[in-house]
């Protein structure tokens, strides 16, 4: 069975979602709308997808469409995953999955009283590389892991637009901060995992890059994530054994494995596009009747907007 999909936004990630779908056996993206209608259709006819409706209630209201898929602004994925429970449709919400820890417990809660299928969007835990670097964990390979720096260019919501204002959900912490909570999440399973950290925010605006100290355990995580300053963006887990390098670790094929007297070892995973599997894991969960992800879990979801709703409630 293919997931007949419908897209609630013509964000500009749509197309690279839209890929990840055709390259899915499980999935069809069949419809889309947007607040624009001249938008929605110049998507459609770039991504050849086949309907095209005037507006959200519309979509929704299609029986045809099993399940829908939302990349809109950040403020907007609230109240459009909302109506969309509402019109008993599964979601795949995009990140950040809220901007409050009280909209994700709503969405969670109406998503179980609806019996439906609701899932953060997050590509990064389900990539094949992430699958290798959680074996290596928990194997023991790196030994103790006490130490992890992280550090995110984010060059595309830089000057201008939403990404500048705060009532829209902008910043680089709510663009981009789900990443690598999510994914410390999956890795380690952490029980204790809080954050505290400082943020440049331009007058008027909102913050632009955000400097975060993480711990959990007796490990302690350096995160800096920035749309203001080029650099490398990679996560480093130093164990007493050895170190492993993850560049672009939200979207990669590949790693680095450094292990203490021993030759480098380079770590691939073939893939095209890194959507195809969090797509894959949300299309199997559906045709097999759950309503919530055991991998991608309500509760890691929910600790993720608890970590960054308390930084922005600091800052402002």
């Amino acid at each position: 069975m293919s997931v007949n999909f419908g897209i609630l936004s013509a964000a500009s990630i749509v197309p690279r979602v839209v890929a990840g779908m055709r390259e899915s056996s499980l999935a069809t993206p069949q419809a889309i709308a947007a607040r624009s209608r001249v938008k929605a259709e110049a998507l459609a006819l770039r991504c050849q997808l086949p309907t095209v409706y005037d507006d959200y209630e519309t979509l929704l209201n299609d029986p045809q469409l099993d399940a829908v898929y939302i990349p809109t602004y950040n403020a907007g994925h609230f109240p459009l995953a909302k109506l969309a429970l509402q019109h008993h449709k599964p979601v795949l919400l995009e990140k950040p999955f809220t901007l409050t820890a009280d909209q994700t417990q709503t969405l969670f809660d109406l998503a179980a009283q609806e019996q439906v299928l609701l899932m953060a969007a997050q590509k990064a835990i389900f990539l094949p590389i992430t699958q290798q670097v959680k074996h290596l964990l928990t194997a023991g390979t790196l030994g103790h892991v006490r130490t992890i720096n992280i550090t995110e260019y984010h060059p595309s919501g830089n000057p201008t637009g939403w990404f500048t204002n705060r009532a829209a959900g902008g910043g680089a912490l709510y663009g981009s901060g789900a990443y690598p909570l999510d994914y410390l999440q999956y890795l380690f399973a952490p029980t204790d995992l809080t954050m505290t950290g400082v943020a440049t925010i331009p007058a008027g605006l909102t913050d632009t890059q955000a400097a975060l100290s993480l711990q959990f355990g007796d490990c302690l995580v350096n995160l800096l994530i920035t749309s203001a300053q080029p650099q490398p963006s990679q996560m480093v887990i130093h164990g007493d054994l050895g170190t492993l390098t993850i560049p672009d670790y939200w979207k990669t094929d590949h790693a680095t494995l450094a292990l203490t007297g021993q030759p480098i070892q380079m770590l691939h995973a073939d893939q095209q596009s890194e959507f195809r599997f969090e797509i894959d894991h949300f299309c199997q969960l559906l045709t097999s009747g759950q309503t919530t992800s055991p991998v991608m879990t309500p509760a890691m979801t929910k600790r993720t907007i608890q970590l960054i709703e308390a930084c922005y409630q600091q800052w402002f």
